[in-house]
């Protein structure tokens, strides 16, 4: 689950700029990855089995979304890399990307909601976790157990990103001083990501 998803991008992209940021981040894809757990407990993912249309419309939503978000890091980045750096007081500061202020701040709530709506983007994790439950949870199983299994995951997927965005805190003046390349990089990562998923769902219109 921490493989080089978009969330993980996410976070370490984010991380290049602030440790707490990716934090935050990684909370939020945690969030939107229990939404996607408690959808599949609910049966989305059967539902998606029975009418891939469902699926389809989420892929293409998904991919356009990642879409924008390689837009987004890949113009910061360049941006970030033209820009010449601003002196504020005896401090340097270079241009900063969406959602920071120039002071290289960002709203927790602002770090959240990235993160959060960079988990949604990707409705393949419920077939995912379709595919984890049939094999761990059976139909006599009660309501408890099935909600273990998927607090397991849950609490996995959350130990797993919130220690990647706490391991950019050991490299943080190497990601800082090439924040714009980490930017350009995940934008790149992004754009394949959603260039993927875009055509699995117009492949199956």
């Amino acid at each position: 689950m921490a493989s080089p998803g978009p969330d993980v991008m996410q976070i370490i992209r984010l991380g290049a700029h602030s440790t707490r940021a990716a934090v935050w981040a990684a909370l939020g894809s945690t969030t939107g990855l229990t939404i996607w757990t408690v959808a599949s407990l609910a049966g989305l993912s059967a539902l998606i089995t029975a009418h891939p249309g469902i699926l389809v419309a989420l892929q293409v939503v998904g991919g356009c979304y990642l879409l924008w978000m390689a837009y987004t890091a890949i113009t910061d980045g360049i941006k970030e890399r033209r820009a010449p750096a601003t002196v504020v007081g005896t401090e340097t500061r270079a241009p900063q990307p969406r959602g920071f202020t120039p002071d290289g701040i960002i709203k927790a709530a602002t770090a959240f909601r990235m993160g959060f709506i960079c988990d949604l983007s990707n409705p393949k994790v419920v077939i995912f976790f379709g595919a984890i439950f049939a094999n761990f949870i059976d139909p006599g199983m009660g309501i408890a157990a099935n909600l273990m299994v998927g607090a397991v995951l849950i609490l996995e997927s959350l130990v797993l990103l919130v220690g990647v965005a706490l391991a950019t805190r050991a490299v943080a003046k190497w990601m800082a001083k090439n924040s714009a390349w980490v930017d350009i990089v995940s934008g790149v990562v992004f754009l394949l990501l959603g260039v993927i998923i875009l055509f699995e769902g117009l492949r199956s219109l």
